[in-house]
């Protein structure tokens, strides 16, 4: 009975991000309540005519911005109060649309991707030290909630611009501050965000330090994905519960 009331297969690319949506549809619409199992992986890929793999990558996608838990053998369930957890994200800022959202993250792609390159070639010993003492105030943070990892981490990235002896790509970076600080900050509150932002950071450091500029530019772009497309499907799901209401 379930099964007939899914919505229509998705048809456009990329189909996991369509997945998500989908069930984040579901959720934000009633069809789904928290704490309730979702459908298994098979009726999934039945339901929207997609692989298994496009399914799992739906389904991390959701776990990522807390709206969904993976249980080990145990199948997939909506977290409790997904409602509220989206409200305290994006309750207040500058970036509340799609449109927004992915400018930013193509803007951050092209500038920061370069910087981390150039920054493998052109860093100093000084700017590694800065950056290793940063990973290490960040590690600190992630195990015992020491410090301020926002500014652990803008400080970082803005290390890394510093680092890369362009001025002009460096300012550019610098006229969106206010933008990253709103987005960043926002997107800390997701679940192990700080945990997940350090893998990252530790990734783009190692590239630096062994002056590989194709891994840096790989790892910066890799790093800057990951938190753009759980933060855009943040944005939809928000607008989906508003529509609901």
């Amino acid at each position: 009975m379930f099964m007939r009331n899914l919505v229509q297969p998705v048809s456009r690319v990329p189909l996991s991000e369509q997945v998500a949506f989908r069930i984040v549809e579901m959720i934000t619409s009633g069809q789904l309540v928290s704490g309730e199992k979702l459908p298994s992986e098979a009726e999934l890929c039945q339901s929207y005519q997609v692989g298994r793999s496009t399914v799992r990558e739906a389904l991390r996608s959701l776990s990522f911005i807390g709206l969904v838990k993976m249980r080990a053998g145990d199948g997939s369930f909506v977290t409790e109060g997904p409602s509220a957890f989206l409200d305290r994200v994006l309750h207040r800022g500058l970036l509340n649309t799609e449109r927004e959202v992915s400018e930013l993250a193509e803007a951050r792609t092209l500038i920061e991707s370069e910087l981390a390159a150039l920054s493998s070639q052109l860093a100093t010993e000084d700017d590694l030290n800065r950056l290793a003492d940063l990973l290490s105030a960040m590690e600190r943070y992630v195990k015992s909630a020491e410090g301020d990892f926002l500014q652990l981490d803008m400080e970082f990235h803005f290390t890394i611009a510093r680092a890369s002896q362009n001025n002009v790509l460096s300012q550019l970076l610098r006229t969106i501050r206010t933008l990253l600080s709103d987005y960043i900050s926002r997107s800390l509150q997701l679940p192990d965000s700080a945990a997940t932002g350090l893998k990252g950071h530790r990734k783009i450091f190692e590239a630096i330090r062994h002056r590989n500029a194709q891994q840096a530019r790989t790892a910066m772009r890799s790093h800057l994905l990951t938190f753009s497309r759980g933060y855009a499907l943040l944005v939809k799901a928000s607008r989906a519960a508003v529509v609901e209401v």
